[in-house]
């Protein structure tokens, strides 16, 4: 049992920390296992927008880890809820991303179509038809925000959209600004890379939701009523993971299982301009998870 002052959250990123591609990382499982086991809170905090919560779920549920979408923010999940804040329900939103960002944007009451024009699926018809198709062609309405993650279908055409809707005085919103995400064949482009395209072709800069900024970690403490100093995040980036651990107050693991090499922590070390992404605690990867806990009263 956790101790009432001591860390009751347990947080991860995903990919690098408890996968990479389909396989699963070295001790992951029976590190989560045991957080469970301990009746802490477990929490999974991802930059990746392409998934919808549910399918997150599934994918854990698969692979053999603790699961439900109750679990799981992303960073699609922070922007719908963020931009509902802002805009009126039903407010045309232009989506450069995939058809789990799509689904969230509209669960969130605001009217989300691709920036391609490409029919809305059935999953996001669910969301009911005044959160589709606000801005296909034929119609009027101009988009209120342009929302960008990761689209493995980017081209021209969705890039010459979502410029001219933001040259247009759209809201420019990005998913998050990693530029890269780990596969078992190396590092491919992220979400990042495709921001940086519409940035550079609209003339402006976007209001990142992901890691590093504070988006998720401020979702993450609203969902589970758990103070940042009693939280402890896990990941494997430390321009992201880290810095925004560190920045919301958190307690920081790095696990070296994804994009940090001892190279990158090394470097890091001997910086002073980058203090602020060095991690409190750092371990090969989660099978040592249940002795960090111990030493942290958890």
């Amino acid at each position: 049992m956790a101790r009432d002052d001591g860390i009751r959250l347990v947080a991860c990123d995903l990919d690098g920390v408890l996968w990479r591609g389909s396989r699963v990382l070295p001790g992951a499982r029976e590190g989560l296992q045991e957080v469970v086991r301990r009746g802490l809170d477990l929490r999974y905090v991802s930059n990746n927008s392409t998934a919808h919560r549910e399918s997150v779920s599934e994918r854990l549920r698969e692979m053999g880890f603790p699961y439900g979408a109750e679990r799981v923010l992303t960073s699609g999940f922070a922007t719908a809820r963020w931009l509902r804040e802002r805009l009126p329900e039903g407010a045309p939103v232009l989506v450069v991303g995939e058809e789990g960002l799509v689904r969230e944007l509209c669960e969130a009451g605001l009217a989300a179509s691709h920036a391609s024009g490409r029919p809305a699926s059935a999953a996001s018809a669910a969301a009911g038809p005044d959160a589709l198709d606000a801005t296909a062609p034929g119609t009027a309405a101009a988009p209120a925000a342009v929302v960008v993650g990761m689209d493995r279908s980017f081209c021209y055409e969705t890039l010459a959209a979502a410029q001219a809707s933001i040259m247009g005085g759209a809201l420019f919103v990005a998913t998050n600004s990693d530029a890269t995400f780990p596969t078992p064949d190396g590092l491919l482009p992220g979400s990042g890379s495709i921001v940086a395209a519409v940035a550079a072709a609209a003339g402006a800069e976007p209001v990142v939701m992901g890691k590093p900024g504070l988006a998720l970690a401020e979702v993450l403490a609203s969902v589970t009523g758990v103070p940042a100093a009693q939280t402890l995040f896990v990941g494997d980036r430390l321009s992201t993971d880290i810095a925004m651990g560190r920045a919301a107050g958190m307690v920081t693991l790095l696990v070296m299982t994804g994009v940090t090499d001892e190279d990158d922590l090394r470097a890091a070390a001997g910086d002073e301009r980058l203090e602020h992404v060095l991690p409190d605690h750092v371990l090969p990867d989660l099978g040592g998870l249940p002795g960090l806990l111990d030493e942290l009263g958890a």
